[in-house]
């Protein structure tokens, strides 16, 4: 038996559950790492010759002496013939042009939507064909909705409202025109009516607005703080400030606000014995006494005066 126990304990059988040994956690094995993918085979797009290594710039096949084409695109490479060159310039402007007028298309119609065109009139734009149409056609929808919210608020004298519609204006087709300064004519009109708008705005509490200057520019930062008459103002505007290289600056025009005039106080002047006597006559009985009192306060005064004159 001694053996057999001897046995057991190598092996761990023979012990108490007190007297084994705790259980370890194995770790899982790591995932294996996974291979590359195998890099496929550049093959010449005329002969279907491997091209080992493959080339990085266009370069004659060195078995069919046709030219490769190289282009590069989103991370990868195209081999090309001279053939198959225009049509995948092709595809890929229009690629281009439908993102460029995707963006365009939606930000038109956001800014008809600010506007307040009706949400079936948007739908009915976006659902069209993606074309250079569709987003001259949500640019007139916007335009239209402009004025005739510009018209809807100077009829009700909103001017707060015609000014940021059309402040919104000018800066969209700024925009759509490249923001190279300086802006066109047209757009500094529609600006400058906006900012005719706001002192319209600002001459229902003052007559006079102060120009607080975004300093982008030396002729922002030289007017920054100006106070001017808003009659003159409206005459000759002075925004947008020319030369300036934002195009559109944002200066703007903020009421001025006047101090209360102080009242000066002013000391009453001493009134003469005969002026006491007779306001004191004219309060009736209840001061009789108090003007009683003073008159002969009056005649030592006038005693005393004619004694003085007398050599």
């Amino acid at each position: 038996m001694a053996p057999i126990t001897f046995l057991l304990r190598l092996l761990g059988l023979g012990r108490s559950p007190r007297q084994a040994a705790p259980l370890v956690e194995v770790a899982a094995a790591p995932p294996p790492v996974p291979e590359p993918a195998p890099v496929a085979s550049v093959a010449c797009p005329s002969c279907a010759v491997v091209l080992d290594p493959p080339p990085d710039h266009s370069r004659l096949c060195p078995r069919c002496r046709r030219p490769i084409v190289v282009r590069h695109v989103e991370g990868r490479t195209v081999y090309l013939t001279e053939a198959a060159v225009e049509v995948f310039e092709a595809e890929r402007q229009r690629e281009l042009d439908e993102t460029r007028w995707a963006h365009e298309r939606r930000s038109w119609l956001q800014l008809a939507q600010v506007t307040g065109v009706a949400a079936d009139r948007r739908r009915h734009v976006a659902a069209a064909p993606l074309t250079a149409a569709s987003v001259r056609s949500a640019r007139r929808l916007y335009l239209a909705a402009v004025e005739r919210a510009v018209r809807a608020a100077r009829r009700n004298k909103r001017w707060d409202e015609v000014a940021q519609i059309r402040r919104r204006q000018a800066a969209a087709l700024y925009a759509e025109a490249g923001s190279t300064p300086p802006p066109p004519d047209e757009i500094v009109a529609l600006h400058r009516e906006g900012v005719a708008a706001t002192l319209r705005k600002i001459a229902q509490v003052s007559r006079e607005a102060e120009l607080v200057a975004a300093r982008c520019c030396p002729a922002c930062r030289a007017d920054n703080g100006r106070v001017c008459r808003i009659s003159d103002e409206l005459r000759t505007p002075r925004l947008p400030h020319a030369g300036c290289p934002h195009g559109l600056c944002t200066c703007d025009w903020w009421p001025v606000v006047a101090s209360p005039p102080t009242k000066r106080r002013r000391r009453r002047a001493a009134k003469a014995p005969a002026a006491v006597a007779h306001d004191a006559a004219a309060e009736g009985p209840e001061a009789g006494g108090a003007a009683a009192d003073s008159l002969p306060v009056a005649r030592q005064v006038d005693e005393d005066t004619t004694e003085a004159s007398e050599p």
